[in-house]
């Protein structure tokens, strides 16, 4: 429906254009009038028309002054303006500054009609043209953010030379140069109870991220969606320090919102070149590694471990001194839902280190393996996994009794058994993720032509949230849910275009593209070819 509000002073004249027309039967809603352009204002602003239709002589208000505020306060709106035979000069004043359409008075209900339906005409072909300006944007966005992840992954593992990355940054408009680096690390942890909430937040934690940084040059944001984000930060080598603590204090306002979730702060070790970023970047993860051993703990230095006792190295206990109140299973727990495989090695070495002078004492240390081998158990049972399972991922206790004879064994066998869960966990994910996808693609691949088939409609039915549906596909697949969505459907418009006469108009159309120019634009970027050439060189006879 084309809203439209009608402003002119004549009560009588009112009534009988709103009695002239069927409005709804022809496509508009008329949500409002009023007697004066100052009246009319604040409710064309709650009413938000589409169209105005307004008189130009009026009391308080006139039409032309109305005009002008609305032209410069919603220029989208279209505004028809009402006017006598003596008061042409204002009407071509109204013209000049932008209403689309002047009527001279008396006006018959089937002349305005005809200028509704012209003007709707025009709406709808804006609204055609957003939408594929919309389309554009999405695609570039989603292709560009899987493109910078990638960069990011050649950044951090030096997978280039420095001068191939600078001129890459480039690619994205981002300037690498700089006295010193440092890498910050954001990882985000779901709530008891708040699975529903957690997926949303993420998604909204990163709008608000890319417009909270947007514009400051010094800071560089990656996200890497389910592992969180990484904010390259760079800087003199005087300024590195406040600028991190700047990014800190935004970061935490931006957090310690979102109530569904957790979260921590890494903060690794500054570089002096672009080629040490990975030292950067390890030490951050370290970092972050910690938090499942200090939960309450939101920001976390690489630097300041030593200061937190997780790095301590002591040689010689005695078993009075052990006090086995520091063994604490929920570090344990929360890793083996949260934690990353590549973090493994990290939270091993300092879970058992914060233990401090415990684990010298066998005596401790068979505790300690006895309490993670029984909550184990329990993360595997919860998986679904039957009592079968269990030996393969911790192996029998008689032989981790074995295995923990010194501090060394310990840590080994520790990061055996969460190395050996979380792939079970992985598993279990990556199974119930394919079995999510198979729907998924089958709903594309049936509903493909439909116009209105969304990311969030595909969410919808598969009953995820989009944001964690965009999640999965583009990790799982490898591509965005456009793209994958644009391959079907360019598959299917070769077939058309070379098994049947139909007009690139009506490939479009069959595939879901009501605009044909953006199918064409579709078909080009991705093909290298125009529909038309595309069927000159393979049209089958």
């Amino acid at each position: 429906m084309i809203k439209v509000f009608l402003v002119e002073d004549e009560f009588a004249v009112r009534e009988r254009m709103k009695k002239n027309i069927d409005w709804e039967d022809h496509g508009f809603l008329l949500v409002g009038e009023a007697g004066d352009g100052e009246m009319a204002y604040p409710m064309i602003q709650e009413t938000q028309p589409d169209i105005i239709i307004t008189d130009i002589k009026m009391p308080f208000m006139d039409g032309l002054e109305l005009s002008k505020l609305i032209i410069e306060t919603m220029p989208q709106v279209k505004i028809i303006i009402l006017s006598g035979y003596d008061e042409f000069e204002y009407a071509k004043e109204a013209i000049s500054i932008g209403v689309i359409d002047y009527l001279l008075k008396p006006i018959s209900g089937k002349k305005l009609l005809e200028s509704l339906k012209h003007v709707a005409t025009i709406i709808d072909k804006q609204r055609e043209q957003q939408k594929f300006y919309d389309k554009y944007k999405l695609d570039t966005y989603e292709n560009e953010k899987q493109q910078k992840k990638l960069f990011l992954n050649d950044l951090i593992n030096l997978k280039l030379p420095v001068s191939e990355l600078i001129k890459k940054g480039k690619e994205f408009s981002i300037e690498l140069n700089a006295p010193q680096y440092n890498i910050l690390l954001i990882k985000t942890f779901i709530k008891d109870k708040a699975l529903n909430n957690y997926w949303e937040s993420n998604l909204d934690i990163s709008r608000t991220l890319e417009n909270k940084l947007q514009g400051l040059q010094e800071y560089i944001l990656f996200d890497r969606e389910e592992e969180g984000w990484v904010i390259l930060i760079k800087g003199g080598s005087s300024g590195l320090k406040l600028l991190e603590k700047k990014c800190i204090t935004i970061l935490e306002g931006i957090l310690s919102k979102e109530k569904s979730l957790s979260y921590c702060i890494g903060i690794g070790e500054e570089v002096n070149r672009l080629s040490e970023l990975t030292r950067s970047f390890e030490t951050a993860s370290k970092a972050v590694a910690c938090s499942y051993i200090m939960p309450n703990k939101k920001v976390i230095y690489y630097g300041d471990l030593d200061l937190y006792g997780a790095m301590r190295e002591d040689e010689t206990i005695s078993i009075k001194n052990i006090d086995i109140t520091k063994f604490d299973k929920k570090p344990i727990e929360s890793f083996l839902r949260n934690g990353l495989r590549s973090e493994v090695s990290y939270f091993s070495e300092n879970y058992l280190k914060d233990m401090g002078l415990g684990t010298d004492s066998f005596m401790f240390r068979q505790y300690i393996m006895m309490s993670i081998y029984f909550s184990v158990i329990t993360f595997i049972k919860q998986l679904g996994y039957s009592e079968e399972y269990i030996v393969e991922v911790c192996g029998d206790f008689k032989e981790i009794t074995m295995a923990i004879q010194t501090k060394e064994g310990t840590r080994k066998t520790l990061e055996n058994i969460l190395n050996q869960s979380l792939q079970f966990r992985d598993r279990v994910s990556t199974k119930k993720y394919n079995l999510l996808l198979d729907e998924a693609k089958e709903y594309i691949r049936e509903n493909y032509n439909r116009e209105t088939i969304s990311l969030n409609s595909v969410a919808e039915y598969v009953n995820v949230s989009p944001s964690h549906f965009s999640t999965i596909f583009s990790q799982e697949t490898g591509q965005t849910f456009i793209s994958y969505l644009t391959e079907i459907r360019m598959e299917k418009a070769k077939e058309l275009l070379r098994c049947s006469n139909m007009r690139t108009l009506e490939i479009g159309y069959a595939i879901g593209y009501k605009d044909p120019h953006y199918f064409s634009y579709l078909f080009k970027k991705t093909q290298q070819c125009t529909p038309k050439e595309y069927r000159k060189a393979n049209k089958k006879s």
